[in-house]
């Protein structure tokens, strides 16, 4: 079915099966990994891309559909901010796609990534200066969290730590 105006999302959803057995495989692929930060990659809404390619498809339709020109006629339509809309999806298009840190992924600036290849370690884990480690802030309280199961964890190779937090989830 073709939507006047361009738009054919009905035609698009059709092939949201194919996508989606796609985007499983390359979670599969990061699901057995874990950052340097330790952030084990199956745990991680990040993986595997849903929510990237989900932006991705979603800023296409927005253009496809011509919606910032007939929005202000449907209500509430005139408060949306189309700019700040699409800046968004732009920038989850950007950093929420993960394929994990083994193959690539994560965001490309992240500090703890850079700083763990600078020092040669695989894990956080290995390094001295995680106690008083300022590179974890971005991440909020899910960082010291992070930090303190690093410590706990001190002594593990990555492949035991993955096998034992792995062994820990749901």
């Amino acid at each position: 079915m073709r939507i006047p105006g361009g738009c054919h999302q009905a035609e698009e959803y059709k092939n949201i099966s194919s996508n989606v057995h796609f985007m499983d495989e390359r979670l599969n692929s990061a699901e057995n990994q874990a950052g340097p930060c330790g952030i084990l990659c199956g745990s991680c809404p990040l993986g595997g891309s849903i929510v990237a390619e989900s932006a991705s498809r979603t800023r296409k339709h927005i253009t496809e559909c011509d919606i910032p020109n007939w929005a202000p006629f449907v209500p509430g339509g005139e408060a949306i901010d189309w700019a700040a809309v699409d800046l968004g999806l732009a920038w989850m298009e950007t950093y929420a796609r993960c394929a994990g840190c083994e193959n690539g992924g994560g965001p490309p600036d992240c500090t703890i990534r850079i700083c763990a290849r600078e020092k040669g370690y695989d894990l956080c884990s290995s390094c001295e200066e995680l106690e008083g480690c300022t590179k974890f802030e971005w991440l909020r309280d899910q960082g010291q969290m992070i930090k303190d199961r690093l410590n706990e964890n001190r002594g593990l190779s990555k492949e035991e730590y993955i096998k034992k937090m792995t062994a820990k989830m749901p």
